[in-house]
């Protein structure tokens, strides 16, 4: 018999094993051999024979290997040795010591006669487990050998399979590749933009937002069909992720879809998430910075600095250099100096005139704003909730509390931010602001910017909630990233405004305002009929002065 060590296995497990170390399994991968009774298995002569030659890992304990995880990774071939009278505790210290590892390839040898009711109980807990690519043998078998493995969807299915008719790429199936319709539950917060229903102009009921494409996208690539599980607690106390954490730990759901930071004290929760589909920030969205008014363009041709310099420019010209010129001896003919100073009047007029075309054709701006010391300063607040506040840090809340017009309505920020209120500054995050960045295009100008350097947290990682031991971890995290690697997320998630537009949540309408052209008034040219005053009054003075010391000397001379 194949349970006395000292027989040698029998030629059809010799080819079983040679198939699977040699062929399936690559040189690089760790063969993990797990016996936690110590019962005799055929597996054990391999170490004589020298069959296996990958790194091998012998487990005899009655107790799970822990950590197999962070020493293995996901490199590893099982090769498990089951009692037949107490498998359903083997088989959970199996799935225990293969934690975040289901995924791996597995080959069961159980003792006793083998029987199709007896495989299909230990198959269907390899199921419960989340372990997919199982194949079961017994020990007690006759010809012809026989293995067995199990299609889990849509449905359980026993799979008997002679070994001599079995080719080498159906003995461990991907079974993720095709689900057959099987029904994914999925479980959405429905919160736009990420996810909303809707009522078509048919009348039916529909989905949209950029993760109802991310998950149906996905179904679609594994033919699988969607069953959606609306969410039936309140918002308000509670957010919707710890809801949808609980729902899939105990397996009423299978994904939720809400776009919750995943940065967490205690590093296991990290295994509630999906590998991240984007990194979002929660930043602030400021109104666009308005154009300086027309009088005050003529400030930006002449600024004092300027002034003092065409000033000195022009006593250098005009009487400096004559003199010097004088000095040393040159003539100047009156042509030759009326020319050059009609030239530098002209160049002067030419420089001025160049400046104030460029200033009315790209109007200067207000002083922006790139730091909440700047928003301080303003008089500009930001629009927020008070419980969004209270989660901020105690130190920047005691500092920039002024800078803050906090509510307890989200829906009063809702109406001032979704209808570009530009009297307040609003925070949103970077998916959000898609929506809206995408809203604006349609605008004859932008109204609101997004400020990367006035953020309340940085870019942390968004992903998708699944159960730790979700059989979607692995097809999921190669779909996000071959969906991010094509653009498509971003796509989506811009494309989310046009649904919410089909779904009447918003308009395609121009909420910035339109600048109406007009011609000069006499108002905005205040600056120079300032300086105009102020040179005219210069003037007379001097004059004044020039008439005071005349007539003066001659009123004195006539004493």
């Amino acid at each position: 018999m194949l349970s006395n060590r000292s027989f040698s296995p029998a030629p059809e497990l010799f080819d079983l094993y040679g198939l699977v170390l040699r062929i399936l399994v690559p040189l690089e991968t760790t063969v993990f051999y797990f016996n936690p009774t110590g019962v005799d298995c055929s597996w054990e002569t391999l170490v004589k024979t020298s069959l296996s030659q990958q790194p091998q890992i012998v487990w005899r304990r009655a107790d799970d290997f822990p950590g197999l995880y962070n020493q293995q990774g996901r490199n590893l071939f099982v090769m498990a040795c089951l009692s037949s009278s107490y498998y359903e505790e083997q088989l959970k210290l199996l799935a225990t010591s293969l934690t975040r590892l289901r995924s791996v390839k597995i080959l069961i040898e159980t003792q006793g006669k083998g029987s199709s009711f007896l495989a299909s109980q230990i198959l269907l807990l390899c199921q419960q487990h989340s372990m997919l690519n199982v194949v079961l043998f017994f020990q007690g078998w006759t010809r012809p050998f026989t293995i067995f493995s199990y299609l889990a969807f849509p449905y359980f299915k026993l799979v008997k399979q002679r070994f001599s008719a079995v080719s080498t790429a159906s003995i461990y199936r991907n079974q993720m590749a095709d689900l057959r319709g099987y029904q994914l539950r999925v479980q959405p917060d429905l919160s736009p933009p990420n996810l909303f229903d809707y009522q078509d102009r048919m009348g039916e009921y529909r989905l949209g937002g950029f993760m109802w494409h991310i998950i149906d996208k996905f179904a679609g690539t594994m033919r699988a069909n969607i069953k959606i599980l609306y969410p039936t607690w309140s918002k308000v106390k509670m957010m919707s992720a710890e809801y949808m954490i609980e729902f899939t730990r105990n397996g009423s759901s299978d994904i939720g879809l809400t776009t919750t930071m995943t940065a967490f004290k205690h590093e296991e929760r990290y295994r509630d998430y999906s590998y991240p589909l984007l990194f979002s920030s929660w930043c602030t969205m400021l109104p666009v910075e308005k154009p300086v008014s027309v009088d005050s363009l003529f400030g930006h041709v002449l600024s004092p600095g300027t002034a003092i310099v065409l000033l000195l420019a022009c006593v250098l010209h005009f009487l400096v250099l004559p003199w010097l010129l004088t000095f040393m001896g040159f003539t100047i003919r009156g042509r030759l100096n009326r020319v050059s100073q009609r030239i530098f009047v002209l160049v002067l007029l030419c420089a001025s005139s160049a400046q104030l075309l460029s200033l009315l054709i790209s109007p200067v701006l207000h002083k922006r704003i790139e730091s909440f010391d700047d928003l301080l300063e303003s008089d500009l607040k930001i629009f927020g909730l008070r419980n969004e506040f209270y989660f901020l840090d105690g130190a920047f809340r005691a500092k920039y509390a002024a800078a803050f017009r906090l509510s307890d309505d989200p829906n009063e920020l809702y109406d001032h931010r979704n209808y570009f209120n530009a009297s307040w500054a609003y925070t949103i995050t970077t998916v959000k602001w898609k929506v809206i960045d995408a809203q604006q295009r349609h605008f004859d100008h932008p109204v609101f910017r997004f400020s990367k350097t006035m953020c309340f947290s940085g870019a942390s990682s968004r992903g998708l909630i699944l159960a730790p031991e979700s059989i979607y971890r692995g097809p999921l995290h190669l779909f996000s990233l071959r969906a991010e690697q094509a653009g498509l997320i971003d796509h989506w998630m811009t494309h989310s405004f046009y649904e919410m537009v089909r779904a009447g949540r918003m308009t395609i309408k121009d909420y910035s305002s339109t600048t109406i052209l007009q011609s000069l008034r006499i108002k905005d040219l205040r600056l120079c009929w300032l300086n105009f005053a102020v040179g005219v009054g210069l003037s007379s003075a001097v004059f004044t002065i020039e008439l005071l010391l005349i007539y003066t000397n001659v009123f004195l001379n006539s004493l």
